[in-house]
């Protein structure tokens, strides 16, 4: 929750996207005509419509309206460029990103989950079960759109900053969060599609669409970014929430892995990590979060916690409300999280996988706290309570076999079962993006593939993940790098199960030949890169 005062800072859409390239009051109301259409799902788009909305206007009325802040008015002080910066938070945790859409394109493309039963809605079943999502999926088009507009808005923060002088420091470090979340949005994209249109500079003309950039020149940006960020950022957040030196440097060292070939690099980047943050002894602690039942909060769970790196802030506000505007915004709007619907007992969109559920070894004591299962507890409270069983009956999701053993099984990480069953009840758990535990698993893989790397040393870092205090599990072992790979693969699959990198891991390991020699392809025959979104391929003419 520690971005609440981000939230009521940030503006609406109309301000810091539509709003930034006219300034006129009937132009204004010609856009919102535009938009109340809804004839266009880009919002890159919808901006550059509007330029040609305010040409029409421009020897109409020539009155500058205050209240509406434009780009000749706006952006004069820091404090105006942090509101920028604010927005761009804004939209990475909108339904179109972290809330919603942005999880349902990982999992649904990694190994981990499996359908939950008819009930999964046919563009997430599509990228679950099928070799590709169609161009005109819908999370496929939610989570372009929302990347490319963290993309705009952060290009307008950093194209301003340079011109901003009332108060450096804070310039510097907004223009460095800035950077920051434009690497995230970027890395994305790069991981994911391929080659896409590389955008540097806001979006203020009808004639700024761009095509294609090469793979190599959009890691090229991405690396400079966090490059930049890490060294301007501070190591603690003056707000909870907001992105520090040690996500840059994370960020950083999973960027240059993903990339190939730049092991060297990425351990110097997360060396700078190591040591700084600590595994939590409660291994749940880093997916739980604050609860409201019946107006009251019962819990605050353990936000921001030492281990946590990045996270997304979400809040139970315990009216029920989610923003199915996909936008992100807005003081009165819900500021919750829909993914402990979509993986609860109600909606039960997605279950645990049979590869998922028997990669645990049998005595992982993480197993029980990343899946629920017939017969275990409930409403227990925190363990204060007697608690209710999870029954067949109680369970609206499709069975799945572990070792031999069928039963109706759902995730726990991220739910609040245990201290609500009411239905519907969107959660104010906040979504970590980074935490050390992925840190010593990717020192761990940059000692395993460096010509010059020490097996030991890997299974050092393995090992201090599988130490921790709740979990104390046995040291691995192995004396090759084929088996180095094989326990690194186990490790992040139990330890970051459904933390949304699997699908990553299997990009990365799937180019550098590992499926099946090492181990088979968990989604064989899958294509790598998904379609660019026909909304984009049917209204931007540099790419067909």
């Amino acid at each position: 929750m520690g971005l609440i005062l981000l939230y009521i800072r940030s503006l609406n859409p109309s301000s810091l996207v539509y709003r930034l390239i006219f300034n006129h009051i009937q132009c204004r109301k010609k856009l919102n005509h535009i938009i109340m259409k809804r004839n266009k799902s880009k919002i890159l788009i919808a901006g550059i419509l509007c330029l040609a909305v305010y040409t029409s206007c421009k020897k109409q009325l020539n009155v500058l309206d205050i209240n509406s802040p434009t780009t000749t008015n706006y952006f004069k002080t820091a404090s105006e460029l942090q509101n920028g910066v604010n927005a761009a938070y804004s939209t990475l945790r909108s339904a179109s990103l972290a809330a919603r859409e942005w999880y349902f394109l990982h999992d649904m493309r990694g190994g981990e989950t499996a359908s939950g039963g008819p009930q999964l809605e046919a563009p997430r079943a599509e990228l679950l079960q099928q070799t590709n999502g169609a161009p005109s999926n819908f999370v496929i088009t939610m989570a372009w759109n929302g990347y490319y507009q963290i993309i705009n808005r952060t290009n307008m923060v950093i194209s301003r900053g340079p011109s901003i002088t009332d108060n450096i420091a804070l310039r510097d470090q907004v223009v460095n969060e800035a950077k920051f979340l434009r690497a995230w949005a970027y890395f994305e994209l790069v991981t994911q599609w391929g080659e896409v249109p590389l955008y540097t500079a806001p979006v203020v003309s009808a004639t700024d669409y761009k095509g294609k950039s090469p793979v190599a020149e959009i890691y090229g940006l991405i690396i400079a970014d966090l490059t930049s960020a890490a060294a301007g950022l501070p190591a603690t957040a003056s707000e909870l929430g907001r992105a520090t030196s040690g996500a840059a440097n994370t960020l950083l060292g999973k960027v240059l892995i993903q990339k190939g070939n730049e092991y060297d690099a990425a351990k110097t980047a997360l060396l700078k990590v190591y040591g700084k943050y600590t595994l939590v002894d409660n291994y749940s602690d880093n997916f739980d979060g604050d609860v409201m039942v019946n107006g009251q909060k019962v819990t605050d769970g353990h936000e921001f916690n030492s281990e946590s790196i990045f996270e997304i802030p979400f809040m139970d506000k315990g009216d029920n409300n989610f923003n199915w505007g996909y936008n992100g915004e807005g003081v009165a709007s819900g500021i919750s999280t829909i993914r402990n619907q979509e993986f609860g007992i109600v909606w039960g969109n997605i279950v645990p996988s049979k590869l998922y559920l028997e990669e645990f070894e049998a005595n992982d004591p993480r197993y029980k706290f990343s899946v629920y299962e017939e017969g275990d507890m409930m409403l227990t409270y925190g363990g204060t309570r007697p608690g209710t069983p999870f029954t067949a009956d109680n369970m609206n999701v499709a069975t799945s076999t572990r070792n031999g053993v069928t039963k109706k099984r759902i995730f726990k990480k991220y739910v609040i079962l245990d201290w609500d069953n009411s239905g519907y009840h969107p959660g104010g758990i906040n979504q970590r993006v980074l935490r050390y535990a992925e840190v010593l698993l990717l020192l761990a893989e940059c000692e395993i593939e460096l010509p010059n790397g020490s097996l030991s040393l890997a299974k050092k870092y393995i090992d201090e993940v599988r130490s921790r205090k709740s979990v104390n599990m046995p040291g691995v072992s192995f004396s090759s790098k084929n088996q180095a790979i094989r326990a690194l693969m186990h490790e992040r699959m139990v330890e970051l199960g459904i933390e949304e990198v699997n699908n990553i891991d299997m990009l990365r390991w799937r180019a550098r030949g590992y499926y099946p020699s090492i181990m088979a392809d968990p989604r064989a025959g899958q294509q790598n890169l998904l379609p660019i979104p026909s909304s984009e391929t049917s209204t931007n003419p540099m790419i067909k």
